[in-house]
């Protein structure tokens, strides 16, 4: 999944492998994790299956990579944009320590379950500020409004948000249902 990332990212203009973690970071991050280390073998498939290329700038005394997509790249990245979307399981690690919460006491399920819903807000308050940002940036512009990259970016986060939203609600229920057990 990262290589169909990375031409995508790159179908929006060329980028250094930094700029790829950061453009990440900000977008598919908040929903397939991505770090450096899993990007340049990435990058180095994608150069050897023809897909991307890389060019060097020189600035003062340091060379910067710079990658850009191939028309096989292109093709190969809307070849799997245009396939079925596969239901795939959730990779959840809550849900699977949640799994195992037998063999956890109570008190160390609600420091477990409260640091956890302080993470979600914290995204959730991050999405909202992103799509906050959004909605002044793009104000009424219409045009912008029926492009179709921006629709696309603008329904991803809007996913993300309510996704986050409904986390923030089932981990609030389940620390209510921890506590009143608690009490029993």
């Amino acid at each position: 999944m990262q290589d169909k990332i990375i031409l995508g990212l790159l179908l929006d203009g060329d980028k250094s492998s930094y700029d790829l973690k950061k453009s990440m970071e900000s977008s598919t991050g908040f929903f397939y994790n991505s770090s450096q280390g899993s990007i340049q073998p990435a990058l180095k498939k994608l150069i050897q299956n023809g897909h991307i290329q890389v060019t060097e700038e020189h600035r003062g005394a340091r060379i910067k990579k710079v990658y850009s997509v191939t028309e096989e790249g292109e093709k190969a990245f809307l070849q799997w944009a245009g396939e079925p979307i596969a239901l795939d399981k959730p990779r959840d690690p809550a849900l699977v320590k949640m799994f195992f919460f037998n063999y956890v006491e109570d008190h160390q399920k609600l420091v477990l379950v409260e640091a956890y819903l302080r993470e979600i807000e914290t995204v959730e308050t991050t999405l909202k500020m992103i799509q906050q940002m959004n909605r002044e940036q793009i104000g009424n512009n219409r045009e912008l409004l029926k492009n179709p990259k921006v629709k696309s970016r603008l329904d991803t986060l809007e996913f993300g948000s309510e996704y986050y939203a409904f986390l923030k609600e089932w981990y609030g229920k389940y620390l209510k249902k921890i506590k009143e057990e608690m009490e029993h």
